[in-house]
């Protein structure tokens, strides 16, 4: 296996409405390339870290020699992001790929490690909460970096596919030529994320509507929150996914606490729902039996806070983070 590192004088922090979900969590962004789409059968055969430094950025990258140093890069992935503190992976359509191809050729290579960090994934984030597609024509990532005019800056020239069959003529021959281009082609795919995140972040008319969508991180990132609005029961709903130390229980409402929760351990999922009052088109939620002091929230009205998506991702947080640390601590 080698190990490639190499450094940019890109500073920056990505946009206040993102920053205010992910505040403390060190972020990552993560890219594979692979020698085929099924993760039963194929290999990881190069991986791509791109984490902030202080006077830039630093892209890191593990590249198997052959098909035979697969564990090798798996294990050299999993030591740096345990190294480097890090909690947030930032992925293009990493939910459906590159994760679950990681966590798969793990379990493969018969390892007892598992990537359960929170994963922001942009195509995800952009498909779900935005109309990018009928002006970018196509959701890939090349397709949105043309749309944002920075297409042209990328300093590769082959496509995911072609990085297969040149990987494997890699494995036989090592040609130092055909090392450049597959590493080039890997590096870009991290940079060109890295410079999406700047440019693509205020495509939703409602930030907090899409992240909703998307689901966001509570409880130092243990789980994952989608919640909503249910209008006929007049309930808000809170689900998601419990990433790591997943647990069952189950919590019903009394006169002391209006939440009915559980939790599965074998699905890794949860779901919580608390009563909602509604006036006229209006929803609102008595804070006072959820123990919540909302007082400096402007959208509070004595003990009461209206909903709009912005104060219903935050009390889903806070009812989430009360639950864990009063109710599941054990």
């Amino acid at each position: 296996m080698k190990t490639f590192t190499r450094d940019y004088r890109i500073t920056g922090d990505y946009s206040d409405k993102f920053i205010s979900y992910f505040d403390g969590m060190k972020p990552c962004i993560l890219d594979i390339e692979a020698t085929g789409l099924d993760p039963s059968t194929c290999k990881v055969c190069l991986v791509a870290l791109l984490v902030q430094k202080e006077n830039g950025i630093r892209i890191t990258q593990f590249l198997a020699e052959n098909h035979y140093e697969e564990n090798r890069v798996l294990d050299a992935v999993m030591r740096f992001l345990k190294d480097e503190g890090i909690r947030l992976l930032i992925t293009f359509n990493g939910q459906a790929y590159d994760i679950p191809f990681i966590n798969r050729r793990l379990e493969m290579n018969f390892s007892d490690a598992h990537i359960d960090l929170f994963n922001f994934d942009l195509y995800r984030f952009l498909r779900k909460g935005t109309d990018l597609k009928s002006r970018a024509g196509s959701m890939s990532q090349k397709s949105i970096e043309n749309y944002y005019g920075i297409y042209s800056d990328r300093k590769d020239t082959i496509t995911g596919r072609e990085s297969v069959s040149l990987f494997n003529e890699y494995s036989l021959t090592g040609n130092p030529i055909i090392e450049k281009v597959i590493l080039t082609h890997n590096r870009e795919d991290v940079l060109q994320l890295h410079r999406l995140m700047f440019l693509s972040l205020d495509e939703p008319e409602d930030f907090d509507a899409a992240i909703a969508l998307h689901g966001f991180p509570s409880s130092d990132g243990r789980l994952v929150i989608r919640p909503y609005i249910s209008r006929q029961a007049r309930l808000l709903k809170i689900c998601g996914e419990q990433l790591y130390d997943p647990v069952s229980a189950a919590f019903f409402p009394d006169e002391n606490d209006p939440l009915y929760v559980q939790f599965n351990a074998l699905s890794s999922s949860y779901e919580i729902t608390a009563p909602l009052g509604k006036q006229g088109d209006i929803f609102y939620i008595d804070t006072e039996p959820l123990g919540l002091d909302l007082r400096d929230d402007p959208e509070y009205v004595n003990g009461f806070l209206i909903m709009n998506p912005r104060t219903v991702n935050s009390i889903s947080r806070l009812i989430t983070d009360r639950i864990i640390g009063e109710k599941l601590s054990f």
